[in-house]
């Protein structure tokens, strides 16, 4: 220890110069150290600046039940998408329309077959005759595209054009 004494004794010039450099090194990596605390600093701020959570766990935690309150949202509309095309399955999805004269006498193609159809070609046939006597309308039941009853043939081309759609 005394010969520590001595030596700064001997060489303060030199000590003081060594001294100076050390502070001044100390000085400059506080500038640098200051220099990186302020930018995570920034960073943290913009990070915590749309949120109400005081730290990092607060916000994963909070994260984690929007996560998982969405995949709740997600699987109830993909079970109410299944609801809606089993329910769609079963309206009328298929049109076929024909206008024709069954009666030469009778001017214009004034009667009519529509044939309203489901995904699986079920459903109904409506056919108007028009005559000068009146108006007849009379409708068959069409399951998987066929009739129990016999088709007339713009019965059977309204399926067609149905089928088409």
């Amino acid at each position: 220890m005394i010969d520590v004494i001595n030596f700064i004794n001997q060489n303060q010039e030199t000590v003081l110069i060594l001294t100076g450099i050390v502070l001044l090194v100390f000085f400059i990596w506080n500038i640098y150290l200051s220099y990186n605390l302020s930018k995570i600093k920034k960073r943290t701020r913009s990070f915590f600046a749309n949120s109400e959570a005081k730290d990092l766990e607060e916000i994963i935690y909070k994260q984690i039940k929007k996560t998982n309150e969405t995949d709740s949202a997600i699987k109830k509309i993909i079970a109410d998408n299944k609801k809606i095309k089993n329910n769609l399955s079963g309206c009328v999805q298929k049109v076929g329309v024909v206008r024709f004269n069954p009666f030469g006498d009778v001017g214009g193609n004034q009667s009519f077959v529509i044939a309203l159809l489901d995904n699986s070609l079920s459903g109904v046939i409506i056919q108007s005759l028009y005559s000068r006597d009146g108006v007849r309308v009379y409708s068959k039941e069409i399951k998987e595209g066929k009739s129990e009853y016999a088709l007339g043939k713009e019965e059977e081309e309204a399926i067609g054009i149905a089928k088409e759609k």
